[in-house]
């Protein structure tokens, strides 16, 4: 049977501790082959139970669990670095892109010193059209900070 595939339909956002899954994790070099888990936008510890009683169990857990030395306190931060580092890749790719770069590419020195030469020849281009006057200072700003 195939397990991941399973639990992907399943909608499940992170695999349950099973000492049957962990064989085939452990075949798999970490991983269950076609399984694909909630992404780093997800808050998995947020999501409430509808019944009050069980919510309020989950918490008492959560609290103990993340307090400083709770068993999983270490596991919990490294989740959410793991988390942090995701998003902040993604954000610096999504800038990337928004300034019609290709993120996949990897770009030298040299391309990234020409690219900071080019933004300085810019803005003394515009300062020198605002110092003619030929542009206003709400103009100059905003042309400044466009790209």
């Amino acid at each position: 049977m195939d397990l991941g595939l399973l639990a992907t339909s399943f909608c499940l956002l992170r695999l349950p501790k099973m000492p049957e899954l962990k064989v085939v994790i452990t075949k798999n070099k970490g991983k269950l082959p076609r399984f694909t888990p909630a992404s780093h936008d997800v808050d998995i510890y947020a999501i409430p139970f509808k019944e009050k009683a069980r919510e309020n169990a989950r918490q008492k857990r959560l609290e103990q669990e993340t307090a400083p030395g709770g068993k999983n306190a270490k596991l919990l931060k490294a989740e959410q670095r793991k988390a942090d580092k995701e998003r902040r890749v993604e954000d610096r790719r999504q800038a990337a892109v928004d300034k019609g770069r290709n993120p996949d590419k990897k770009r030298g020195k040299h391309a990234r010193i020409v690219d900071d030469w080019d933004d300085l020849a810019k803005e003394e281009r515009l300062f020198k059209k605002l110092r003619k006057g030929k542009i206003s200072r709400d103009e100059y700003e905003t042309l400044l900070h466009e790209n």
